[in-house]
Formats: C-alpha cells, sequence, structure tokens
C-alpha cells in the first residue's frame, strides 16, 4: 500500500502550480467630468465590474487629462463620422511608494456620436505598457452637451494581439457589438488577459 501524502505537502504543491497573479487582471474604470478640452476625476481598478458612485467619490487615485480639442467638437449630431483626438495629463498611482503623478506615454481616443450617449475607444501606452480602453461620454445629453466621460482601461501584454489595434479599431467593436455593448460599451472588446 503507498503511503498516504501529508495534506500539507498537497497543498504545498498546490500552492507552487497556481499561477501568478497578473496586475492586469483588474479593469481600470477612469470616470470624470468634462468641461471644454478637459477631463478630470478619478480612477477605481475592478475585476467585479463597473464600481460604484461612492466607490469613485472616495478614491484617491485622480487625473486631469487634457485632449487636443474641447471633447463636445468631438461629437456632432449632424455628422456622425468618427472623429479622434489625443489625451495629455497626469494621474495619480500608489505604486507601492504613496501617491505620485504619472503620464500616458500616448493615448489616442475614437469618438461616435449617440444620442443618449456617445462611444469612446482609446488606445495608448504608458510607462507599464500598453493598453486599450472602451467607454462613453453621457450625463446631460439633454442639456445640451454630455457632462462625464467613463473609460474601462485594460492593459494588455506585449504579445497581445489587441496592440496592433488604434482606437478607431477598438470603437469598431462597438459597433459591431451594437445590440448590447451600447450602454456599457466596455462589454464590447474581449477584456480577458490572454493566457502565455
Amino acid at each position: 500500500m503507498a503511503p498516504k501524502r501529508k495534506a500539507a505537502a498537497s497543498a504545498a504543491a498546490r500552492k507552487r502550480k497556481a499561477p501568478p497573479s497578473d496586475w492586469r487582471t483588474p479593469i481600470f474604470y477612469w470616470r470624470g467630468a468634462i468641461s471644454g478640452a478637459e477631463w478630470t476625476g478619478t480612477w477605481v481598478a475592478s475585476a467585479a465590474g463597473l464600481p460604484r458612485d461612492a466607490e469613485f467619490k472616495e478614491s484617491a487615485n485622480t487625473f486631469s487629462l487634457r485632449c487636443s480639442q474641447p471633447i463636445m467638437s468631438l461629437v456632432d449630431e449632424e455628422d456622425r463620422e468618427v472623429k479622434t483626438a489625443h489625451f495629455t495629463g497626469s494621474y495619480k498611482l500608489d505604486n507601492g511608494e504613496g501617491l505620485a503623478d504619472y503620464e500616458d506615454v500616448e493615448h489616442s481616443i475614437a469618438v461616435c456620436f449617440g444620442p443618449e450617449w456617445a462611444s469612446v475607444a482609446a488606445r495608448g501606452t504608458t510607462e507599464f505598457g500598453d493598453f486599450v480602453s472602451l467607454g462613453k461620454l453621457h450625463d446631460g445629453a439633454s442639456q445640451g452637451g454630455y457632462q462625464t466621460l467613463t473609460l474601462a482601461r485594460r492593459y494588455i501584454a506585449d504579445g497581445d494581439p489587441r496592440t496592433a489595434m488604434n482606437a478607431t479599431s477598438v470603437l469598431a467593436r462597438v459597433e459591431a457589438e451594437d445590440s448590447f455593448a451600447g450602454e456599457h460599451p466596455w462589454l464590447a472588446l474581449p477584456w480577458k488577459v490572454p493566457s502565455s
């Protein structure tokens, strides 16, 4: 009869086999107010879906970005062509040594008009890696202009096929999945980090 293994040894073996956690696993939700070319707000990392309003309000992870043109100029009810622009600015991140300012190396966006919201996509690079984002301009359409922009940012690995996408091709995912992705555009892009 074979000797029984100790429970502790098998637990240790399972622990060794568990893959290391990947910092890219959560989605980083950015939400803020727009005013002219400015977009300011907070971001929250979540693996459980869109954070609650209170989580955005309580977050110390603030950002202040400036668009290459007034954001509302990208939304034209008469001209429904996709418009593109670039963001610059900084965001707060605690990378283990307290909150510090960081900047995206590159951050381009594409916008497509909608009657209740406008779909927005982004593609960019940071010192930590590349990212793709999907979201929407919303709130206040009936008052003559959107007031809030929410983008869900997914960081992607170097070999990920999404590194070949630009903001316009990311936005095309919303149009392809229009039946369910309009109100929650971030659902249109496969957000799962591919296993290597």
